[in-house]
């Protein structure tokens, strides 16, 4: 199975894994019943964490493109037309009664199961506890947003950094991200930060980012024909800002931008726009510019969960009791 991976690429790598795998499903290459390398195998063959292929996998099975079986391995499934897809919750509910049957298997009473299982879950916790992790945004308001949508375990030290300290206090953010297990940041930073940190030791995760509902509202509630100027500070930015269009089917007008931080340039690009959009960062600046005169969305974005569910297997990976 040909599987490569771009580490420059914005799309996270277990996205890059899900979706080549996918598409081999699509074009026959892969045919149900095939079985997929084991995670530690795929792995070490792509020189990523487990995690990554972990997530991926665990993706494409909620998908229902790949079944898992215990002892065995994961299995090309295709998806199977008029199956309800099972919740979260009864996911877990499979996982607590196989455990439960291994253990009785095993000898263990049911009560002897909830005692261990209790005391297995507070070590976890205990462990997480002692966990410090670096967000690193550039941004105080996206740092802050990005933190709390990852929504770790409350016990568990999160170290806010700005991408700006990378540049301008490397000595003391390096010594900062010295004392830490974990760096967590956007695509939108992630070459910068694995080059920040090269030769730290330092498991750097990506955070596959989507935009927040709320944004999706506002931009629809559009009114046709109304022109419409994206302010922001990179052409990386705006890509992304078009790519998230394209995908929410928001697409059907011309999306013009700029990143200047000239006054009089912007002041010449706000006037000739209905609606403005501009990045989280530049809200406050492009607002107090608009007077008011002019409706401004900041475009908002917030962890998928793929991304988070990677982040917390990769935190419970860190340390093994």
């Amino acid at each position: 199975m040909q599987i490569k991976v771009d580490r420059e690429s914005a799309v996270p790598i277990y996205v890059q894994i899900k979706n080549q795998i996918k598409t081999m499903v699509e074009r026959g290459i892969l045919s149900r019943g095939d079985r997929l390398p084991p995670e530690r195998e795929l792995a070490e063959e792509l020189k990523v964490s487990r995690n990554r292929v972990s997530t991926a996998y665990k993706e494409l099975e909620a998908e229902g493109i790949v079944s898992s079986q215990q002892g065995k391995g994961t299995f090309i499934a295709g998806k199977v037309s008029g199956v309800r897809e099972p919740s979260r919750k009864d996911k877990l509910l499979k996982i607590i009664d196989l455990a439960m049957e291994e253990a009785i298997g095993l000898g263990f009473s049911l009560d002897d199961f909830l005692t261990i299982a209790y005391v297995r879950a507070k070590e976890k916790e205990e462990m997480l506890s002692k966990i410090k992790v670096a967000f690193i945004e550039c941004n105080q308001e996206q740092l802050s947003a990005l933190m709390v949508d990852a929504g770790l375990d409350p016990g568990i030290a999160c170290i806010p950094v700005l991408i700006g300290d990378l540049r301008e206090n490397p000595q003391k953010t390096r010594k900062i991200l010295d004392r830490v297990e974990m760096i967590v940041t956007t695509p939108f930073h992630l070459q910068e930060v694995e080059e920040f940190v090269s030769g730290m030791d330092k498991e750097v995760i990506d955070m596959n980012l989507e935009p927040k509902m709320d944004t999706i509202v506002k931009l629809a509630r559009i009114k046709p024909g109304s022109s419409i100027g994206l302010i922001c500070l990179s052409d990386y930015f705006a890509r992304e800002v078009e790519r998230s269009l394209t995908k929410t089917s928001l697409n059907n007008f011309k999306l013009n931008y700029t990143t200047t931080e000239d006054k009089e340039e912007l002041e010449e690009f706000i006037a000739r726009y209905d609606i403005l959009i501009t990045s989280p960062h530049r809200f406050k600046e492009i607002q107090k510019l608009a007077g008011g005169e002019r409706q401004v969305i900041p475009f908002e974005y917030t962890p998928d969960r793929g991304s988070v569910n990677l982040l917390k297997m990769a935190l419970l990976d860190i340390k093994q009791i």
